[in-house]
């Protein structure tokens, strides 16, 4: 028997063999019944049952079959509040996106999603988490479950959700961290009578294991001219105890292996340790505000150690940022300068904050986007002491991390992997179940033995349970020493996910890359070897004086377009990926604008080609290379080529080769990436050109695209004239400074410039404000004007059928008054009457109040009018009801009116007798023999509480075998 419960409703189901409950590690936790019913019975959803210390709620209605009028067929699905984790998105705590990256570490991870479930639910709260460093994962309309998957993934271990009532509340906490339960006092079986297992015990074998661990690691805080590596090695040729194993490490510091057991199949797996690098974590221990129009912002940590002195661990060709961890700036960088010592009457231990542009605001913006005391941050662009790389002899530093996490990653993966399935033998679980039911839980370790296939034994945990609701004793469980995974539907979501990644790395990748001066004249070189027919050697004037310069080649006057039957102009973006050392080449439709045009005319046969996406990995770190792009003269297709020789636009037979661009040779780790097609002229008082770039990449004109980007400061403060504001179709808003007139628009939006008198949204220079729907909050003063269709005046707000007082509101038409507030009686009344209705009106139907209410979901709840004291002097139909006979008993077919205090139904001295129960005799009853018309009923005997229906037939006989059907009608006091 199961009960659910539904308000104050009961529903006790008898429910079959075949109904049970399922629960697996990160995966379903569901409680299925199934169970028959002489007649359609409904169970709400939201009813609820508590079974093995869980409570279990119906979320969407159950399944049922009609095999006959008495026999219906149900299948109910009950879950546990982890299903709840499936309807809800994952939101960005600050600004509600759904599409957002999030740096920080497990338990603000943890918390970040319990706030999401809050929203929606209550009693949820983080529970027990694993340390780790900080991660960062994407979310991309994420639901709560697919981001419980992705932190499970990105700290490899698991999650799980457990409840319990405390102080008399519903608590769901939410853990990060292996589900491990039981390993020091496991749960003993074996296959066999008197061991535990039924017959029918299975075993899966898994993959090889793997005997050695690869590492990757990162460059971030590496100086490669000290180091004397690219990237962080492990400790070389040491040795670690991790649960009782010893792991080492290769002499080259690469990879990880058991030290005290011998390789045998030495199969490699490959960890990914990129997020662990030498750093210092610090917290904020003071914001010093320098300049608030300027946003100069620094903030100091007088906890810096004296000998960690930043400014003597600066990296060559670098620059120190900082990466906030926690606080509004969490996972947002700024470059910086420090002060070790106290200088100019600056604190010592103090960053001076470069501000720049995110996401439209710059930041630090002395509002919200703010540094507070006692955040976090990590820094970068720095090599930190020795001790904070690699300490052999206190095992520390960020080599050792990573060796640490190796070894537990070994350690998980190095057995031999084994899932067993069994069902426990219900005679031996009963008469131990005080001893064994404890210890069958998700994640209870087992000491699983076989004479045969198992004789060694092992710990296995238990990553699944199936309980018969009829037969408990009896579970069947899955046995398993393999890490849980995520399910599919989460690895689909990373594809989703991906795009946070791709949308962030496409804001970096749109920084043009850095060009240095040894860059500019490495190209020169590489022209003069570029093989371009219309040029002589290169020159080196102190001065030239010239009318024109003409900067291109002939040849090169070609460009990337949108399309070939209405070409427009495109940016081709080329870029340098720095961390994987590739050259990304988008694939596009190049446009020549001189081949094949022999005179200047208003149409021409340009030449089209489509050309391939490409991507260079170069090898040689000291070479520069030449990008072409080589297309056929005999067809519209074409591919990118990056040689290190110069080749002439048609020195091979059957193509043209045009140069793209050059890339320079490796610099502090990075190359540079120069495009050369098109041309730039310079003429007295005018230059033109594409694109006009600063040295470091990040502001830059592009002209041709019409964007400006990077960070433009106006040293005076002032913008004069007109600045518009729009997209392609033109502008759309702005601010003008032009006129002196009070009537004269400052700013607008929803038209053009020369529309701007009138448009939806406007502030005057008088400071007066025009808008057309505007939301506003706050304090609003008003003693005059207009709302709308209302009028303001003397206190009041009217209408021509409406007034509002501080107290009471009136509506009042032709013969209709409604009066709503404190008093709204006459005075000569005497008394008062908050709600006055009055309906005089003249017409075929007079209705004074309509009231309706159809919405509840238990029995005679639906109340129009509620009458909690006093008197309701309103007559009317109390109850009513139609009753019918079936199988020689009485039935009734529906019913309406509060029948909550019950009623019963039965033959007396050949009449009817209805026990209703009003309490009072006030009433008649009328009503008719249902569907025969030779016969008559009778109502009599009426008392407070019951009455009588007799029934004749045309001859005066009395019958009680005829359907008939009454309502009451009376006082209902």
């Amino acid at each position: 028997m199961i009960t659910l419960y539904n308000g104050k409703e009961k529903i006790e189901l008898l429910v079959n063999d075949n109904s049970y409950s399922y629960e697996a590690i990160m995966g379903e936790d569901t409680l299925t019944l199934y169970f028959s019913h002489p007649g359609y019975i409904d169970v709400p959803v939201g009813s609820w049952c508590d079974y093995y210390g869980k409570r279990y709620s119906l979320k969407k209605d159950g399944n049922f079959k009609k095999n006959g009028e008495r026999n219906y067929e149900y299948t109910l699905v009950l879950e546990t509040s982890k299903a709840d984790t499936q309807l809800w998105k994952v939101r960005n705590a600050v600004d509600n996106r759904i599409k957002f990256s999030y740096t920080a570490k497990p338990q603000e991870h943890l918390q970040l999603l319990v706030d999401n479930l809050n929203r929606r639910s209550s009693g949820w709260r983080v529970g027990e988490y694993i340390e780790g460093t900080e991660k960062t994962i994407n979310y991309n309309h994420t639901s709560i479950l697919d981001g419980l998957n992705q932190l499970a993934q990105a700290y490899e271990t698991e999650w799980q959700i457990t409840e319990a009532v405390i102080e008399g509340i519903h608590t769901k906490s939410i853990h990060l961290r292996k589900v491990e339960y039981n390993k020091e006092n496991p749960l003993a079986l074996s296959y066999g009578k008197g061991h535990g297992f039924k017959v029918g015990v299975g075993r899966e074998s898994g993959e090889i294991p793997p005997e050695i661990i690869l590492v990757e690691t990162t460059d971030k805080n590496i100086d490669y001219s000290k180091y004397g590596a690219k990237e962080l090695l492990l400790p070389k040729s040491q040795k670690l105890e991790y649960e009782g194993r010893v792991y080492t490490t290769d002499e080259g510091g690469t990879c990880v292996m058991r030290d005290d057991k011998d390789l045998s199949t030495a199969k490699e797996d490959s960890l990914d340790c990129s997020e662990i690098y030498p750093s210092h974590e610090g917290t904020v221990s003071e914001v010093i505000e320098v300049d608030k129009d300027k946003n100069f912002y620094d903030f100091v940590d007088k906890d810096i150690p004296s000998v960690l002195n930043f400014e003597k661990c600066l990296i060559e060709g670098q620059n120190m940022t900082v990466v906030f961890q926690t606080g509004m700036l969490a996972g947002k960088e700024f470059e910086v300068k420090y002060y070790h010592e106290a200088k100019n009457d600056k604190k010592a231990r103090r960053f001076e904050i470069v501000s720049q542009e995110i996401d439209g605001i710059t930041m630090p913006d002395g509002k919200t986007w703010m540094p507070k005391v006692g955040d976090k941050y990590a820094v970068f662009g720095i090599q930190l002491p020795e001790a904070y790389i690699c300490d052999n002899d206190t095992k520390t530093g960020a080599s050792w991390d990573v060796f640490r996490q190796a070894a537990k990653y070994l350690y998980e993966h190095e057995d031999k992997k084994f899932t067993f399935t069994g069902t426990l033998d219900g005679i031996w679980a009963k008469k131990r179940w005080l001893q064994v039911g404890g210890k069958i839980v998700l994640g209870g370790f087992v000491n699983f033995t076989d004479t045969q296939f198992h004789p060694d034994g092992s710990l296995i945990r238990i990553t699944g349970i199936k309980r018969y609701v009829n037969n408990p004793y009896s579970p069947e469980i899955e046995l398993s020493n393999s890490p849980v995974g995520t399910s599919i539907t989460s690895d689909l979501n990373k594809i989703d996910t991906n795009e946070v990644v791709v949308e962030d790395k496409h804001k970096e990748a749109m920084q043009f890359t850095k060009r240095r001066f040894r860059d500019a004249k490495e190209t020169m070189g590489m022209l003069a070897d570029a093989l371009l027919a219309n040029f002589t050697e290169s020159i080196n004037p102190i001065a030239v004086a010239t009318m024109q310069m003409l900067v291109g080649d002939e040849s090169l006057q070609f460009r990337f377009v949108n399309s070939k039957t209405n070409p427009v102009k495109v940016v081709h973006n080329i870029t340098y990926d720095v961390s994987k050392k590739m050259l990304n080449v988008p694939a596009g439709i190049i446009q020549h604008m001189i081949l094949g045009i022999k005179e200047v005319s208003s149409k021409h046969e340009y030449k089209f080609w489509d050309m391939q996406y490409a991507s260079f990995t170069p090898k040689e770190s000291d070479e520069k290379y030449y990008l072409y792009a080589k297309c056929s003269k005999s067809s519209q297709s074409g591919e990118f080529l990056l040689i290190e020789t110069a080749i002439g636009m048609e020195q091979i037979e059957g193509f043209y080769y045009f140069l793209v661009g050059v890339l320079n040779s490796e610099s502090n780790e990075g190359r540079s990436f120069a495009t050369l097609y098109g041309f730039t002229e310079i003429l007295p008082g005018q230059i033109t050109t594409d694109i006009i770039r600063s040295a470091d990449g990040n502001t830059y004109f592009d002209l041709a695209g019409n964007t400006i980007a990077g960070r433009i400061k106006f040293l005076d403060g002032l913008i004069s004239g007109l600045v518009g504001i729009g997209n392609d179709n033109g502008i759309n808003a702005g601010m003008s400074g032009e006129g002196n007139s009070n009537s004269d628009v400052r700013i607008w939006a929803g038209a053009s410039k020369e529309s701007r008198e009138n448009v939806p949204f406007r502030v005057l220079q008088s400071g007066k404000m025009i808008g057309t729907d505007v939301d506003l909050s706050g304090k609003i003063e008003s003693t005059s004007g207009k709302i709308g269709a209302f009028n303001i005046s003397d206190g009041l707000l009217s209408s021509g059928t409406m007034s509002l007082h501080s107290d009471h509101i009136y509506f009042i038409g032709e013969g209709i008054l409604a009066g709503f507030g404190i008093n709204t009686a006459p005075a000569t009344l005497g008394y008062n009457i908050p709600m006055w209705i009055k309906n005089g009106s003249v017409s075929d139907t007079c209705v004074a109040c309509s009231l309706s209410a159809t919405g509840a979901t238990e029995k005679y709840k639906n109340i129009a009018l509620q009458v909690t004291s006093g008197r309701a002097d309103i007559p009317g139909v109390l109850r009513g009801m139609l009753i019918n006979v079936r199988d020689n008993q009485y039935v009734v077919d529906y019913e309406y009116g509060d029948w909550s205090e019950g009623y019963k139904i039965k033959a007396d001295n050949g009449t009817i007798l209805v026990n209703h129960y009003l309490g009072h005799s006030r009433y008649f009853v009328v009503g008719n023999v249902y569907g025969d018309s030779l016969r008559s009923v009778v109502f009599k005997d009426i008392t407070s509480n019951s009455f009588r229906i007799q029934i004749f037939n045309t001859d005066g006989d009395s019958r009680l075998s005829t359907p008939v059907s009454f309502a009451m009608i009376g006082d209902n006091r």
